[in-house]
């Protein structure tokens, strides 16, 4: 069962620079299922390179990135997002593995900010401890357990926002979404 809350803060025009917390294989999906714009997703680029999916990301046009590279996948981000797209990123860098929020890279930060748009945070909550999270809470796993997962999107933040102040924003709205 999804919950999607804050999907009006998402702009219908210009670009828009998707961030947030990363918890699952599946974060891409439960993020891309309310939106009807495609969204661009940055990936390991060693993940993106898995022969079987290759063909799949290339088609989801799905930017690849690299230690090595990330200059090239962060010109080609700001590539799309002058072109009104919307870009996905996970600051974090990688899945959890205890589900709290992590250390935020400042990656996101490279991308010129010559485009017109803005960041939307989001925050996913309900799928950590699933099969497809890094951390299996239980190894005798119910696979039909149905879950509610819930995520929230913010509002709209200027495109110069810090990673040190986006990942406090995030952790708000974490606060804000638990207690109610």
């Amino acid at each position: 069962k999804y919950r999607y809350v804050g999907l009006e803060n998402i702009p219908q025009d210009g670009a828009v620079l998707l961030l947030g917390n990363h918890v699952s294989w599946l974060d891409w999906i439960i993020i891309q299922l309310p939106i009807k714009k495609k969204i661009n997703f940055m990936m390991d680029k060693d993940i993106y390179n898995w022969p079987i999916f290759h063909k799949i990301f290339k088609l989801g046009k799905t930017i690849p990135v690299s230690p090595r590279a990330s200059k090239d996948a962060f010109k080609e981000a700001h590539k799309r997002l002058l072109d009104g797209n919307i870009v996905g990123i996970y600051p974090e860098g990688e899945i959890t593995k205890n589900g709290q929020l992590g250390k935020f890279y400042k990656g996101y930060e490279l991308i010129p900010q010559n485009y017109d748009g803005v960041i939307v945070p989001f925050f996913i909550d309900g799928v950590f401890g699933s099969l497809f999270s890094k951390y299996k809470a239980n190894k005798k796993r119910n696979l039909l357990k149905r879950r509610e997962i819930s995520v929230y999107f913010g509002k709209p933040i200027p495109k110069d926002t810090p990673s040190h102040k986006l990942r406090e924003i995030i952790l708000n709205m974490k606060e804000k979404y638990e207690t109610q």
